[in-house]
């Protein structure tokens, strides 16, 4: 099963790097639609960062399940994962002729990281059972 989340996690990295990365906003039909229109206009914000906090929501739980750390260093590795991810990808964006880095983007990924927590406890505590 390991290999399995290895994979996924893989994956789900290769397509925010696509996401992050591409010229123009290749997620614009999403923004105005369904939950992330909804979200945004409920929490009262853009809903850019809704996007944001969504890709980075499964980044702990499926670093951890790739991974299964053993050692201390490593929880603290997978568990600041996003905000070390979100800070790469802005800088990155920041040099590149096509893109921005903006510091907001960082904090919302940061919030998707750590909502992704629960989750990651969530799934733990069901496996127990």
């Amino acid at each position: 099963m390991r290999k399995v989340f290895i994979i996924i996690f893989i994956a789900y990295l290769a397509i925010n790097t696509y996401f992050l990365f591409s010229k123009g906003d290749s997620l614009m039909d999403i923004q105005n639609k369904g939950f992330v229109l909804w979200a945004s206009t409920t929490l009262g914000v853009k809903a850019d960062k809704i996007l944001h906090m969504m890709l980075f929501l499964p980044m702990i739980p499926l670093a951890w399940f790739a991974f299964r750390p053993k050692w201390a260093i490593t929880k603290v590795v997978i568990l600041w994962s996003g905000v070390i991810f979100g800070v790469l990808t802005e800088l990155i964006q920041h040099y590149l002729p096509y893109r921005s880095g903006d510091i907001t983007d960082v904090a919302a990924d940061i919030v998707g990281s750590v909502l992704g927590i629960p989750l990651l406890l969530f799934f733990c505590l069901f496996k127990r059972k």
